[in-house]
């Protein structure tokens, strides 16, 4: 079951790195500054390597996002387009329920 969840999970992908290209986009084209850029501190659920570069990759994979620093138990990451730290880690709570969801099993 969790092999089926690998072309969701890459089509889910696929999804944020469009809608992410078009906000990066239209706030660099725009008037004005780009946005406020935010550094996040994120409590991840991955523990095995595997899980943690397959979670840092999809973040990484994201355009304005970047995983600056892996710990044993936490990522940091830079969001170009920030907002409230509590939405960029819930956005990353999802991407890591998606990965887990393929590497573990269970529901993403």
């Amino acid at each position: 079951m969790r092999i089926l969840r690998a072309p969701l999970l890459l089509g889910w992908l696929l999804w944020h790195v469009v809608l992410s290209s078009w906000a990066l986009a239209v706030a660099t084209l725009g008037p004005g500054p780009v946005g406020s850029p935010v550094l996040v501190r994120y409590p991840m659920r991955s523990r095995t390597d595997l899980e943690v570069t397959v979670l840092a990759w999809a973040i990484t994979f994201t355009p304005g996002t970047l995983v600056t620093v892996i710990g044993e138990t936490d990522l940091w990451v830079h969001v170009v387009l920030g907002g409230p730290r509590e939405e960029m880690i819930e956005m990353l709570a999802q991407t890591e329920d998606r990965t887990l969801a393929v590497l573990r099993g269970g529901t993403p």
